[in-house]
């Protein structure tokens, strides 16, 4: 009897693998968080949609950048083009303060276009219990990795920096 529900069950199992018939895959809600913003950007870069950019800075991001609107006008025109075969370092920073939680994901996007590679990090607040005007975009930074120019003291620009938008060696 076991012998014959081992062989419909292994049946059933091979005519669902056949058909296409999957249990879907969960999919990391952080991961498709960064997925749609990363889709957004480069979309918005794409149409050479600068309002929208900025409408996606925080309030906080948008007071404390210089010259904001410059930053994404060069944001656009120096973009170097995307592909869809890119690697994302799926990341995030979470805490909390006496009950006050703070979220923001920090995810970097490295993707080659035309031989070159490139990291482009996001860093935007997803919750902020302690200043909702530093929801949205807090950060962007592109780079080529692999160039020796870079002025001295070239990093990848952190949670803790001063928000901006940085391009490249940040000296041009």
């Amino acid at each position: 009897m076991t012998r014959k529900i081992f062989t419909i069950l292994m049946c059933g199992i091979m005519v669902l693998g056949i058909t296409g018939c999957t249990v879907p895959k969960r999919v990391n809600p952080v991961y498709a968080d960064a997925q749609s913003t990363v889709a957004f950007l480069v979309d918005a870069i794409e149409r050479k949609d600068a309002q929208a950019i900025k409408d996606k800075f925080s309030p906080y991001a948008q007071s404390s950048i210089d010259n904001l609107d410059e930053k994404i006008d060069r944001l656009i025109e120096e973009f170097p083009g995307w592909n869809d075969d890119y690697e994302l370092s799926d990341t995030f920073e979470r805490w909390s303060n006496h009950g006050k939680i703070t979220y923001m994901l920090t995810p970097s996007f490295d993707f080659e276009v035309d031989g070159k590679t490139y990291r482009m990090r996001i860093i935007y607040y997803k919750k902020s219990d302690e200043d909702e005007s530093k929801l949205g975009f807090y950060s962007i930074q592109i780079m080529d990795l692999h160039a020796s120019d870079y002025s001295s003291g070239v990093y990848m620009h952190g949670v803790n920096d001063d928000p901006d938008i940085l391009l490249w060696d940040y000296t041009k």
